[in-house]
């Protein structure tokens, strides 16, 4: 990952897994082609997807995905600002205790 542009690489011939998360993220292709598998659950069987230069894929709280580039790619894994600011109030909760400094 390149943290001033916040976009990852994937060399050809290489697999990433993205961990199932407690929020809803998103998958954009920034550059290249990305053969990605989801997980499947009860009710749907996994399934396999090709996604090009300027395409995007919502993943699902909890879905795990699994990414290989074709035969390189450049994607962002997004989180919506919902979920960001919720995050970011847990994590001064946690810090802080929930109160204001200075108390």
């Amino acid at each position: 990952m390149n943290d001033a542009q916040s976009t990852w690489h994937l060399d050809g011939g290489r697999a990433l897994t993205l961990a199932g998360s407690a929020e809803a993220r998103r998958v954009a292709v920034a550059r290249g082609r990305v053969w990605l598998t989801l997980s499947g659950t009860a009710d749907q069987p996994a399934e396999d997807t090709w996604l090009e230069a300027g395409e995007a894929l919502a993943l699902a709280p909890g879905q795990t995905a699994v990414l290989e580039g074709w035969p390189a790619a450049d994607f962002e894994l997004l989180v919506p600002p919902t979920s960001a600011s919720a995050s970011r109030a847990s994590l001064g909760r946690r810090f802080f205790g929930g109160g204001l400094l200075g108390r």
